[in-house]
This record gives C-alpha cells, sequence and structure tokens, in this order.
C-alpha cells in the first residue's frame, strides 16, 4: 500500500508546521498521529484512494467541514469525536485551534488488501459520518493512538499482531456502525441542537407574515435543505411547512378574536397570500371557516 497522506493541512502562517506527525503501517493500513499545540489556523483536504478514520482530540475556537457538496458542518469541541470518510470522497474544511495539546489520530486502510472479507463489507464504499462517537470503536482507536505516541524505543518492541488485529477490529466495528445507518449507541438523538431550534422558531416568529421557504429556514440552522427538513420534524414533530401553517392559523386565531379586521387583512396580517388561500386553509384545521369561527 501506498503510504503517502489524504490528510493535507494548510497553516495560516508560513513555515507553521505540527509538533509531531508519526506514522506505523502494516499490511492493508497505517496509522498516522499528528498533535498541533500551536493555535495557528489551518485549513485542511481529506481525499484520496484510501478510506479514513480519524479520532480527534482537538478544542476549536472556530471550524467548519465541508464533505462533497453538503452544507458545512461546524466543529468546535471535538474531544473524543471520530470521523469517517470513505475512499473517494472529499472533506475541506478550517479550524481555528485553541491553545492546548490538540491532536487526531487517524487510521488508513484499503479493504481490498487487508482482506477478502473486509472488502466484501466495505464493497460499495459506505457513506461519510462526521463528528461521530461510539463507545467500542473509539475505545480501539485509543488504543492504536497509545501505540502511535509510544516512545521509538518501545515502538521498536510493538507486537505487530496486536496493531493489525487492533486494525482489523476497527475496520469490522466500523463496517457494523455503516451497517446500521451509521448509528450507534452513542449517536445523538435525531433532531436539531437546541441552539439550532430555538434560532429556527425565532426565525419564523419574526418573519411569520413574510415569504417563508425552506432555503432560508436550512441556511439559518446551517444545514442542507433535506437535512434540515428531516431534523426539523424529528425535533418538533410536524415538517416545516406544516409547522410554519399551524402558526399563521393560531395568529389569525387570534386576530379574529381579538379585533374586527376584515377577512382579507387577516388573511395578510397572518402571512397568506390571498384571502381565498387563508379561509381553505383555515377551515382544513379548524373544521370551520374564519366567518363563523369569529360569529362562535
Amino acid at each position: 500500500m501506498k503510504d503517502d497522506s489524504v490528510l493535507l493541512l494548510k497553516f495560516q502562517t508560513p513555515g507553521t508546521s505540527p509538533e509531531a506527525r508519526k506514522r506505523l503501517s502494516w499490511r492493508g493500513f497505517s496509522v498516522e498521529h499528528t498533535s498541533i499545540s500551536d493555535p495557528t489556523p489551518y485549513s485542511f483536504e481529506v481525499s484520496g484512494e484510501r478510506h479514513y478514520l480519524a479520532l480527534h482530540d482537538l478544542v476549536l475556537d472556530e471550524g467548519e467541514m465541508k464533505v462533497d457538496g453538503l452544507a458545512p458542518i461546524e466543529g468546535r469541541d471535538l474531544r473524543n469525536r471520530l470521523t469517517y470518510m470513505p475512499r473517494h470522497c472529499r472533506a475541506t474544511g478550517f479550524a481555528v485551534p485553541r491553545a492546548r495539546e490538540n491532536s487526531f489520530t487517524t487510521l488508513y486502510f484499503d479493504p481490498e488488501i487487508i482482506s477478502a472479507e473486509t472488502e466484501r463489507l466495505y464493497g460499495n464504499d459506505g457513506v461519510p459520518m462526521i463528528y461521530f462517537d461510539d463507545r467500542r470503536l473509539r475505545s480501539t482507536l485509543q488504543k492504536l493512538r497509545t501505540i502511535a505516541t509510544a516512545r521509538e524505543s518501545a515502538a521498536n518492541d510493538l507486537d505487530d499482531v496486536y496493531a493489525e488485529t487492533l486494525g482489523l477490529l476497527a475496520v469490522i466495528e466500523l463496517a457494523q456502525l455503516q451497517a446500521k445507518g451509521g448509528r450507534s449507541e452513542d449517536s445523538p438523538r435525531p433532531g436539531l441542537s437546541d441552539a439550532q431550534r430555538n434560532r429556527v422558531l425565532d426565525y419564523i416568529e419574526a418573519n411569520l407574515v413574510s415569504d417563508l421557504n425552506l432555503d432560508a429556514l436550512a441556511a439559518v440552522a446551517k444545514l442542507s435543505r433535506f437535512h434540515f427538513a428531516r431534523e426539523f420534524k424529528a425535533c418538533v414533530g410536524v415538517p416545516p411547512y406544516a409547522y410554519v401553517l399551524q402558526r399563521r392559523i393560531e395568529m389569525a386565531r387570534h386576530l379574529l378574536k381579538t379585533t374586527r379586521l376584515p377577512i382579507a387583512e387577516i388573511a395578510a396580517g397572518s402571512g397568506f397570500r390571498t384571502a381565498s388561500h387563508f379561509v381553505g386553509a383555515f377551515q382544513k384545521a379548524t373544521g370551520t371557516t374564519p366567518t363563523d369561527f369569529r360569529r362562535s
């Protein structure tokens, strides 16, 4: 297996480089440990012909990763977080590290060399998994990190069988996660984070009478439209459109109860484009027309 790295680092300050970068290789895979204590911002790129699995011990003041056209993913406290990038998949991003001993340990592997069984497990290469956690896989990577950071005198006496066993175990544990759709017992529950949820709901309230679209809502949450729609429903219980409609109907009910505004003005004042659209949506949601609701 060619021993070149698929992780490229470019520091903002010329001449800056990692304090330590050490790689150990066995047939079919290699382990690399990179240590960075300098808080100099840097950009990175991950791509290549091998699978990439990293264990992070990073704390960032600011950072994000973008994977093959998906919306950028923010990263701050990445201690004990894992990232998997299939071969042929490209990721780019930047990091502003906090002044501490930051590091990441990376396992590169080629399933075609490791074994025919592993090649079968990774026949379709899998999907990226960014900043996730899994106790079993994390424990295996931590043991590989111990091997990669051992003193030179100790490294010469390493048990290669043990190291190769850990490498194969990490590959199999990762394949099991991929088979379960990338979710482990330690994966966060689906849905938006509290901060994302609050930002989106506040944005909806502030723009309820304006034109709202999925692009704008997804941008507030810093997710792609697809991921936002899925995570919003998991968090709130209804799709974004249904929630916006629900809030507009509630606003219209309030205006019908507390004002004598004409129906057309209530429609406009609660975010509906036309009075006819408002009447139809209101009747479908409440079982009665706006006029009958007001009379009652």
